[in-house]
């Protein structure tokens, strides 16, 4: 009722209706060595793919890398140029004011010099006009002048009515002394039929420069001082020049020169 079994050369046994399963067909060397070939080769397209791969992966690697930094290079590049735009910009208007300034300045300091030489050309022209006024004035104060001794007379009763003391000493040029003393009693006359006060008026020893002094050339007239010297009007031909001259200098400047058009005040 079993299978009968076959007795294997080496001493094993098996059973007939296995052996087409266990047995297992032999190949030939020559087929063992063209598998082997096609296995090979599959691996090596398999290799060769897998570098291609990385080789093409590191090449696009590669070219963002390049693509990024060439764009950063460019942004970079970018901020560098406008920051040196903006620092020749700045230096640029920096110069620009620099040359403005010393443009004005150059500029104001011609025209204050301008203006000095007009004010230099108007004080020697109204040094002139005091010089022509002077030298009429020196005419009108020779003692020979017949109207001169009427002149002194009410400049001396004039220099009374301001200086209003009981006692008044008279100086005027030596050449006027006599002028001097042949008027004081009159003066002192005048001046109490106006005010009622008596007058002492004295003579002073000091004279007043002459009219041909260098320095301070008097053209006549009288200053009056108290005894004590310590108040003093004076009523010279120069003092009332110098009084007239700064009361009608704006007028004489007009005169002379015009009015201003740009000023609105007269000094």
């Amino acid at each position: 009722g079993g299978q009968k079994s076959t007795a294997h050369p080496r001493g094993f046994r098996t059973c007939s209706s296995l052996s087409p399963l266990l047995a297992s067909p032999s190949l030939s060397p020559k087929k063992e060595s063209n598998l082997f070939k096609m296995d090979q080769q599959a691996v090596n397209k398999q290799i060769k793919q897998m570098v291609e791969f990385i080789k093409q992966e590191a090449n696009e690697k590669a070219h963002e890398i390049l693509i990024k930094a060439e764009e950063e290079f460019n942004i970079e590049k970018l901020r560098l140029v406008e920051q040196e735009k903006v620092k020749v910009k700045s230096e640029y208007e920096t110069k620009h004011k620099q040359i403005e300034i010393k443009r004005r300045i150059a500029f104001s300091n011609e025209v204050n010099a301008n203006r000095l030489k007009v004010l230099t050309s108007r004080d020697e022209v109204l040094t002139s006009v005091k010089a022509v006024v002077a030298n009429e004035l020196g005419k009108i104060g020779e003692p020979s002048n017949a109207a001169y001794k009427d002149l002194m007379l009410k400049l001396t009763v004039q220099g009374l009515y301001q200086m209003m003391e009981p006692a008044v000493v008279v100086r005027v040029r030596q050449s006027d002394s006599s002028i001097a003393n042949a008027i004081i009693k009159d003066a002192a006359a005048q001046y109490k039929s106006g005010t009622g006060k008596e007058v002492t008026i004295t003579v002073d020893k000091e004279y007043l420069p002459k009219k041909d002094d260098t320095v301070n050339p008097c053209y006549g007239g009288v200053k009056l001082f108290t005894p004590d010297f310590m108040t003093a009007i004076d009523n010279s031909l120069n003092g009332r020049l110098d009084v007239v001259l700064a009361q009608k200098l704006p007028d004489i400047k007009i005169a002379l020169f015009g009015r201003s058009a740009t000023r609105r005040h007269i000094d």
